[in-house]
């Protein structure tokens, strides 16, 4: 039996971004794009939850000028 690896997408607003830690941020005006996303950890973007992309997707679109979103995962072994 194999396990499937679930990731599910946290993410919070931020106005002064660490650029200095590995991190991936959307600037305000910019959509989350969950290919680059999962690009940049390596990760199946199929396994990225999909209602957490478009969750993603909206709060980047609510962003304000000199607003960030910070993205996270944390990985779910079935």
């Amino acid at each position: 039996m194999s396990n499937t690896t679930t990731y599910t997408l946290s993410f919070r607003t931020v106005t002064d971004p660490d650029f200095g830690a590995f991190k991936f941020y959307v600037e305000a005006g910019r959509l989350f794009d969950a290919d680059d996303y999962a690009e940049a950890y390596k990760l199946n973007r199929s396994d990225i939850d999909a209602q957490d992309i478009h969750s993603a997707q909206d709060a980047a679109g609510r962003l304000n000028d000199g607003e960030w979103l910070e993205v996270t995962h944390t990985a779910t072994d079935e």
